[in-house]
This record gives structure tokens, sequence and C-alpha cells, in this order.
């Protein structure tokens, strides 16, 4: 990582006088801000940046400007966007259930008391990836429909960081799994796409432009894989134009809920990358299905790289408690994913300590318990999506 640890104080004025944040790390792309007296682990917040902003600028080209990236502590009470709630939050979204905030982005001149830039209440490197999406639409000068933007953060922010670099997925099973519950109106398709990030909309709003935003960029970029963003964005403007709006969306949205779409990515299962098969193996278990447990099983009998081992056998776990497996597949389970988590090796010490701590949880049958959460919130790099 090329950075350099930032002594000075404060430097610049902002709204109300001088900043409360001090600048901790800086690279060519980026510097990461800490605001004074918050406890933050500020290697851990570079070690999810480096590999974050690679993938962005891999994908959309280098920031003309060094992108502001602020470390939040979550417990901190005035640790919340303008008018929002503040990272780490948990929200109850009507028809949806909870939902929490775990970073966001201000654009330059939006709000005239907070700095501009990217504020992340967690040094996970997929909301990472998400946040910096909006960030170089913001450095580009752009304005995109909400659909389209969100969508396309969702969509590169779905993987995970394996031996420091970022693997992409793109099968987002929380939104995958809400859609195909969603009954809409063609008046709500319409409403939701015409949303800009500048109106007004409630928290439902936000989050189904979020899940149908996604929907129609993953359908783009699996059938047009060799298209760049901006191609994409294109495309289904020609469909829109050509079929109606509506028409469109529904077309692109019914293609990634149809079954076989997860049949075909599970695939993927096999692919050569150790990094790509935890990438997709990774929140799984929200999909609530007794076959993709099946076919998780099948891969971890055949995985040998000790991360992707421990990570399917974690989504298998966490699916068995979202349905209902039957007796033949928890003989599976107890015979396969379980021998997998006892004998898992992590290279990172707070995660194998995690590891370790789940597995004699759940052997004392304390799988509800506040040490199965602690250390399955130690281990949240490997499941949570």
């Amino acid at each position: 990582m090329r950075k350099a640890l930032v002594l000075a104080l404060c430097v610049a004025p902002l709204a109300g006088g001088c900043a409360s944040w001090t600048p901790v790390l800086r690279d060519d792309s980026w510097t990461l801000y800490v605001k004074d007296g918050e406890n933050i682990d500020v290697e851990r917040f570079g070690e999810a940046l480096e590999p974050a902003i690679a993938a962005v600028e891999e994908r959309m080209g280098a920031f003309a400007r060094p992108v502001r990236v602020h470390a939040r502590d979550p417990q901190s009470r005035d640790a919340a966007p303008p008018d929002g709630p503040a990272t780490g939050e948990l929200q109850m979204v009507p028809d949806i259930g909870p939902a929490r905030v775990r970073a966001y982005h201000v654009r330059s001149g939006v709000f005239s008391l907070e700095p501009s830039g990217v504020f992340l209440g967690t040094s996970d490197a997929g909301t990472a990836v998400h946040e910096l999406v909006h960030a170089r639409i913001a450095d580009l000068g752009l304005r995109l429909p909400l659909w389209f933007e969100e969508g396309l953060a969702s969509y590169w922010g779905d993987g995970v960081l394996h031996d420091g670099r970022w693997f992409g997925d793109g099968l987002a099973c929380w939104p995958l799994r809400e859609l195909r519950d969603l009954k809409c109106s063609d008046a709500e398709i319409e409403r939701w796409m015409k949303l800009e990030a500048s109106d007004d909309y409630d928290s439902r709003d936000n989050l189904v432009a979020h899940f149908l935003g996604w929907a129609i960029v993953f359908d783009l970029a699996r059938e047009h894989p060799e298209d760049d963003w901006r191609a994409w964005y294109e495309r289904f403007g020609r469909e829109a134009r050509e079929q109606g709006l509506v028409k469109a969306a529904r077309v692109r949205l019914a293609r990634t809920l149809e079954r076989e779409t997860e049949r075909v990515w599970l695939d993927r299962l096999g692919l050569e990358e150790p990094g790509a098969r935890m990438a997709l193996a990774k929140g799984l278990w929200k999909l609530r299905s007794p076959e993709v447990v099946d076919r998780m099983l099948d891969a971890l009998e055949r995985e040998q790289d000790p991360e992707v081992r421990v990570t399917l056998a974690l989504n298998v776990l966490l699916a068995s408690g979202e349905t209902r497996l039957g007796r033949t597949r928890w003989g599976r389970v107890g015979n396969v994913a379980f021998p997998a988590l006892r004998e898992g090796k992590l290279t990172a010490p707070r995660e194998q300590d995690a590891l370790v701590a789940l597995y004699d949880a759940m052997r004392r049958w304390d799988s509800r318990g506040r040490r199965s959460r602690d250390a399955l919130d130690g281990l949240s790099r490997l499941w949570e999506e």
C-alpha cells in the first residue's frame, strides 16, 4: 500500500470553523480522515480502501481528484448523514424488514455543514466499493437516475476481499429474494425508476430503487459483459425509448428473477480463482433455498482452499436457520459443514479466534447466544452481504 501517516492537524477551515476531521492516511487517489476523539482502527480501514479504490478505478477510470473518505465510529451519536439515520443504526423498512445504514456519500456543496466525500461506519471493502462508485460518479460531474447509480454500486459492491484483492460477484442475494416477493404496479415501477437522488422519498422507496437498479444492471452486465457501465446505461435508455420505461424494466427484472438465473450462476462455484468462488458463496444463505444448500455442500465436498471452505460451511450453517432442510440434508450438514468449521483455518488472527469461538458456541448449543453473535460479527467478511 502506498500510504503515509499524516501528522498534520487541521489545515483547512470548513463551514463553522476549523474542521474536526484529521487526515491519517493518504494515497494517490484517496485520503482517509478520522474525527477527533473517535476510536478508529485506521489500519483496517486502509486495508479495505486500497483494493476498493483499485476495483472502482479499474471499472470507472482513475479519480480526477483524491476522494475524501471519513472513517466513522458507528457508536458515535452524530455519525449520521444530513437528515438521515446514523451509520450502524438499524431501520425497520415497511414490507421489507430491518436494514442497517453502514455508510453514505455526500456530494460537494450539497450540505453546508458536512464535508463532502464518503463516510464509512465499517471497514468492510464491499461497502467501500459501493460508496466509491457514488464518489466516482460525482467526480465525473454526472447526475444519474437513482436506480442506475444505486444499482451499479450494488452490483460492483457485491463480492469479497480475498488475499488483499477485491473479487466481485454481482449476485446480490438480499435484493434477489426481496424482489421475488415484491408485488407492485406499473405506476410504482415508473415512480421508482424516475427517482433522482435529490428527490424526497422514504426508506422503502430508497431500498426498492436500490433493488430494482441492481436487478437491471445485473442483467445488462450478464448479457453484455464486454460493455462498460456507460454502455449498459445507454443500452437500457434505448430499450426504454423503444419499449417504454416500465416494460423495459420489467423485462430485465423478470430475467434476473428467473430460478434458472441462480442455477446457472451457481456454476461459478467451479471457477478456478478461490476468490471468485468465495465471492459467490458469501451471502447465499439469504436465498433461503434447500437446493442452494445442496449446491454449497457439493462444492464444499470438493473444495480445498481453507478460506473458501469456511465460507461455504458458514453460509450453509446460516441457511439452515432460514429454511427447513429435512433429515437428509441435516445429515449432510453434520457430516460436511460442521467438520469444515471445526477444522477451519483463517489467515487473520481475529477471524480465526472468532471461528473457534463460533464452533465452541455451537458445540455448547449456544447458537443464539451473545458469544455466537459476537463470533459471527468477527466473521462478517465471509457471510454478510
